[in-house]
């Protein structure tokens, strides 16, 4: 199993800046859609950018998924014989 990095490391420092500037781009781009269309279209469309981000996440869990099935299997096959029997 690997070694899973802690909080304060570097991976995590810059996932959690990331997510900030993301929350930050998203309060900026929903504000500006609040004034322009109201509020009905503005929640209209974090409805709809959340629909999307589910069905991000949803590929990405599902390509992680699959290279671990992957890489277990690999590990449990027996090792290959160098064609001498």
């Amino acid at each position: 199993m690997p070694e899973v990095p802690g909080r304060n490391s570097e991976m995590w420092k810059g996932v959690r800046r990331g997510t900030g500037w993301a929350v930050g781009v998203g309060a900026v781009l929903t504000a500006a859609s609040v004034l322009r269309d109201g509020p009905r279209e503005a929640l209209k469309g974090l409805i709809k950018a959340g629909l999307r981000g589910r069905e991000l996440a949803a590929e990405a869990s599902e390509q992680v998924r699959d290279i671990y099935a992957e890489v277990q299997s690999e590990q449990s096959a027996p090792a290959a014989t160098d064609g001498t029997s």
